[in-house]
C-alpha cells in the first residue's frame, strides 16, 4: 500500500505534537507528502454580539495566532520545516472540519493525538480524535504518550 498523502490533526498540544513527530518519521520512511491541519473552534454564537467586521477581525486574529503556533511547532520540531509540509487552518466544529478535509484532500492516512488540549477530560481518547476515528474513510493512527 502506498501512503502518498498523510494528514496530521493538530491542536498544538503535547499529544498532537507526538502525532506530528510520529507522522514525520512515517512520511520519511514512505516518502509521503505531509499536511498539518489545525481547526479553530467556530464561535458563531459571537455573531449575535459582534458586528460582521468585528467578527471577521476576530477570525483573522485566530488565524494569525494559529500561524504563530505553527511557527513555534517548527521551532520545537525542526525536522518539520526541513522536510516541508503544508499548513491548513479551518474554522468550524473540529471533528466535522477534520472529516471534511479528509474527504476532500485525498489522504491515505491520518495521524492524531489520543487527547487534545483538554487533556484527560475523556478517559481513553479525546472526543475529536474519537469521532474522526469512528467516521474516517481512511485509516487513522492514534498516538498515545
Amino acid at each position: 500500500m502506498e501512503y502518498d498523502k498523510v494528514l496530521v490533526l493538530t491542536d498544538f498540544s503535547t499529544y498532537s505534537n507526538a502525532a506530528v513527530t510520529a507522522a514525520i518519521d512515517f512520511a520519511k520512511k514512505y516518502d509521503s507528502k505531509l499536511t498539518l491541519l489545525n481547526v479553530i473552534r467556530d464561535a458563531t454564537n459571537l455573531t449575535f454580539v459582534l458586528s460582521d467586521s468585528e467578527y471577521h477581525k476576530l477570525e483573522k486574529k485566530f488565524q494569525t495566532h494559529a500561524n504563530e503556533l505553527f511557527d513555534k511547532l517548527e521551532t520545537d520540531i525542526p525536522e518539520l520545516k526541513e522536510m516541508g509540509y503544508e499548513r491548513k487552518i479551518r474554522i468550524g466544529t473540529p471533528y466535522v472540519s477534520c472529516l471534511y478535509e479528509i474527504d476532500n484532500g485525498n489522504y491515505d492516512l491520518v495521524f492524531a493525538g489520543s487527547h487534545g488540549r483538554a487533556g484527560l477530560r475523556k478517559v481513553f481518547m479525546g472526543s475529536t480524535a474519537e469521532k474522526v476515528l469512528r467516521r474516517s474513510p481512511v485509516s487513522v493512527f492514534i498516538i498515545r504518550i
